[in-house]
């Protein structure tokens, strides 16, 4: 649902947009495409590497659907009926060669299986498949080494199901949205990131975002709303910038309306004066004691313009006391998701055939201090679509873009 407010002083529009989620268009499905096999081999070897393991290997439930395996993401005894148009079967990803069976040198007496249980915001775990470890040879499976081992591979079915969860995100955004807002790559930074969204959607603070412009502010506030508030809840976004000066207490009213029970995504709150910020201070005392339909409260978001957007003391003393603080890392932070971010938005701007950079290139778009984040990053690529034509962008055309 899409719903444009007007403030009464001067008919400034002062939220842009109501998303209400419509179950029936949540990402039921979450394709297993090539990045996602990709990246869960990745998780995998590595734990085969630092814990000393043989193999190991997930197995996944997936439905076929239109010639794709999807994970299926949805409640076994309502929902299954809903990918009786294709084939519910098991998907594997293993660290063996991709022409041997997934199981084909497990010895059951010498391996780990765990359950990757997956949940949905307010809903119950629900098995999507297990994770299966081979331990080296000379390793018990009853042993104290087992047994440690067994705890650190708990560590790695978190790292998977996180996985999952972002690429649900993904394509809720997709789907409900209707945009292409959504985290790309696999850097520790965004890794840490995740976990960060996770831990800070359990509780019931509000949430201040602190970030520079094209760090995926919209992106995390929609994040945390996927990952605490039910489907059907609202989440409404609005710029600070375009409220009137004096109207913040009449605003917030009316916005609380329409959110209640779901999430308020304040941004630039940098642009509040003193006394719209007293007025938003208010404004949650209240908000933060009121239900809806006896169970949720309102989900408070809010971010500043910039990463070290100047606030008074006093704001800065209140945020300090009653909010939870999240840093969205910078793209220099991010450097191992340049070449992911680079591909996805040469697909996008592709004049007519896809074109690629020589090695050389690539070396020097991931080693360069000249773009300050993922906006920059996105225009470069735009420009280097316009003389590509679907040829190598060498090292000398890359510069001329970049500087």
């Amino acid at each position: 649902m899409i719903a444009l407010f007007q403030a009464a002083m001067n008919h400034k529009p002062f939220a842009r947009s109501i998303h209400k989620f419509n179950q029936s268009a949540t990402a039921k499905w979450v394709p297993v495409n090539k990045s996602f096999i990709t990246l869960s081999k990745i998780i995998l070897r590595a734990a085969v590497e630092r814990l000393g393991l043989a193999h190991a290997a997930i197995t996944l439930r997936c439905v076929t659907h239109q010639g794709y395996h999807h994970l299926l993401l949805v409640d076994d005894e309502r929902d299954l009926q809903m990918a009786a148009a294709g084939k519910v079967e098991e998907f594997f990803i293993s660290t063996q060669e991709a022409n041997a069976s997934p199981f084909e040198d497990f010895i059951a007496e010498a391996a780990i299986s765990l359950p990757l249980n997956f949940t949905q915001p307010h809903g119950q775990p629900q098995r999507l498949g297990y994770l299966v470890a081979q331990l080296a040879s000379g390793v018990a499976a009853q042993s104290p080494e087992s047994k440690a081992i067994n705890k650190e591979l708990a560590l790695v079915v978190d790292e998977i199901i996180r996985t999952i969860g972002r690429y649900q995100t993904r394509y809720r955004a997709i789907h409900v949205y209707g945009d292409q807002y959504y985290w790309i790559g696999n850097s520790k930074a965004l890794r840490q990131l995740d976990q960060r969204i996770d831990q800070l959607a359990k509780g019931m603070q509000p949430v201040l975002i602190r970030a520079n412009k094209g760090s995926g502010k919209v992106i995390a506030a929609r994040s945390l709303h996927c990952l605490s508030r039910a489907d059907t809840a609202p989440f409404i976004e609005s710029d600070c910038n375009e409220w009137e000066e004096g109207a913040a207490a009449s605003i917030l009213q009316s916005l609380h309306t329409y959110a209640n029970g779901g999430t308020l995504f304040l941004r630039n709150i940098d642009a509040f004066s003193g006394s719209s910020f007293q007025a938003m201070r208010n404004f949650w005392l209240k908000a933060a004691s009121a239900r809806f339909d006896g169970s949720y409260s309102l989900r408070l978001i809010m971010s500043l313009s910039s990463e070290n957007a100047s606030l008074a003391s006093f704001q800065t003393q209140w945020l300090a006391q009653h909010a939870q603080e999240l840093r969205l890392p910078s793209l220099r932070e991010r450097a191992g998701d340049v070449r992911d971010l680079a591909q996805f938005y040469m697909r996008e701007f592709a004049l007519t055939a896809e074109f690629d950079l020589t090695e050389e290139a690539w070396q020097l778009l991931e080693s360069t201090n000249l773009l300050a984040d993922v906006e920059q990053l996105k225009a470069a690529i735009q420009k280097l679509a316009l003389i590509a034509n679907g040829a190598l962008v060498s090292v000398e055309e890359l510069r001329s873009v970049l500087d």
